[in-house]
């Protein structure tokens, strides 16, 4: 993997943001803001980069565009996004806020290729002013996937000083004992699991001993689609820290994601009255 030949093709839009140039597609970034919750304020703690591809001048869904993909050229455009990527959080001089970036489970198909081109990102990473250790590299579980491969590129990120995010924990082939031997340092807790859990009360106590467990292994959790006071109230039941969500900011450019650095939290003492 040449990284190099790849942000050659990044190119300047207008104010400030950055697109990479994907033949007949354009791949732009957008940010979703991710809050550390505390009593009765939420600080902002990171940004979510997430990839937006566009044909002949429109949006078009991610997962339309990716599905159309090659597993090759799968590879090359999740390269691409992380170099796109860091380009545009560079430009926006983020500080101490971390950048969340995905890692596609199909990576591990490249093994070499993909340990390789960590270290030419890791390097990527300090020239754009930003420490590995404010760069979270959130992957997804896949059913069968290459365990081994999996756990030496996790081992790898670890090594070059980047952190590790388990991504949309409790769909599909969620493994906690996979988790666990990860050891990640935080668990993103898919929405649709936690809003069905949380529901019933026999499904509500496998939840809580289930969050023991990742909470055990000292990793922060982290809620996403959180979109309601009720989902809130939730979280916070279940000691999540950290908030990704419509209710605090939506997926937007790098300017509006971070412009509020602290939110007010909504009240969640009588969930019961809050609209699902």
């Amino acid at each position: 993997m040449n990284l190099a030949r790849l942000t050659q093709r990044i190119f300047e839009l207008d104010g400030g943001h950055r697109a990479f140039d994907f033949g007949l597609f354009e791949i732009r970034s957008a940010f979703q803001p991710i809050y550390a919750i505390n009593n009765n304020a939420g600080m902002l703690y990171g940004v979510e980069a997430l990839a937006r591809p566009i044909f002949k001048g429109k949006p078009i869904e991610p997962m339309d565009f990716f599905s159309r993909l090659s597993s090759r050229d799968r590879f090359v455009a999740d390269w691409a996004c992380l170099c796109l990527h860091i380009a545009n959080t560079a430009a926006w001089q983020l500080g101490n806020t971390s950048l969340f970036v995905n890692l596609n489970p199909g990576s591990c198909d490249y093994l070499d290729q993909m340990l390789t081109g960590l270290d030419q990102y890791a390097d990527l990473v300090r020239e754009q002013g930003v420490q590995p250790a404010k760069v979270v590299f959130e992957i997804t579980e896949e059913e069968g996937g290459d365990k081994d491969a999996l756990i030496r590129i996790t081992e790898k990120l670890r090594d070059l000083g980047f952190q590790i995010a388990i991504d949309d924990f409790g769909v599909g082939s969620s493994d906690l004992l996979r988790v666990v031997d990860i050891k990640p340092d935080i668990v993103k807790i898919d929405a649709g699991w936690f809003r069905h859990m949380m529901e019933g009360d026999d499904t509500r106590r496998f939840a809580h001993q289930i969050i023991l467990k990742l909470h055990e292994i000292r990793a922060h959790l982290l809620f996403e689609g959180v979109e309601t006071p009720r989902e809130l109230h939730w979280a916070r039941e279940c000691a999540g820290s950290l908030i990704q969500g419509g209710l605090f900011g939506k997926a937007t450019h790098m300017g509006e994601a971070t412009r509020a650095s602290k939110v007010a939290v909504p009240d969640t003492r009588h969930p019961e009255k809050q609209s699902a």
